[in-house]
């Protein structure tokens, strides 16, 4: 069976982040069922990375994906310390936040076909490449 570390060791370099997309894809609806919010550090050495700079371009992929197809903004339990999205999560005005996280919580994820890397590198074409970059 195929892991994740050995499809992004394989894949060219535009398609990496896609594939990690749909790994945090699953640990987020996972944490999204349990009503639990998922700090920076954590989700990058789930996705084994030793910082939280690879995140941008993944979770961007996430947010864009899920605003494309309606969904709720999955990436707003992704959190600081201060428990609030960092900057790059741009999808929903501050003053929404607490509403628009219950949506997550709330939404059944599990009944969702899963996305493809395919569907996350469609998402994030159609924003543009420059959107993801890190400040």
């Amino acid at each position: 069976m195929k892991n994740f570390n050995e499809l992004v060791r394989n894949a060219a370099t535009g398609r990496k982040a896609s594939i990690r997309a749909l790994q945090a894809w699953q640990y987020l609806i996972a944490k999204a069922a349990n009503r639990q919010l998922v700090r920076y550090p954590e989700l990058a050495a789930r996705l084994g990375y030793t910082d939280n700079r690879p995140l941008t371009p993944i979770l961007g992929q996430v947010m864009y994906l899920c605003s494309d197809e309606g969904l709720p903004p999955l990436t707003i339990i992704v959190v600081n310390q201060d428990g609030t999205p960092g900057p790059g999560f741009t999808d929903v005005p501050r003053g929404e936040f607490d509403r628009k996280r219950e949506e997550v919580f709330g939404y059944d994820w599990f009944g969702l076909v899963p996305p493809s890397f395919e569907d996350f590198q469609s998402a994030h074409n159609r924003h543009g490449a420059a959107a993801l970059a890190p400040a």
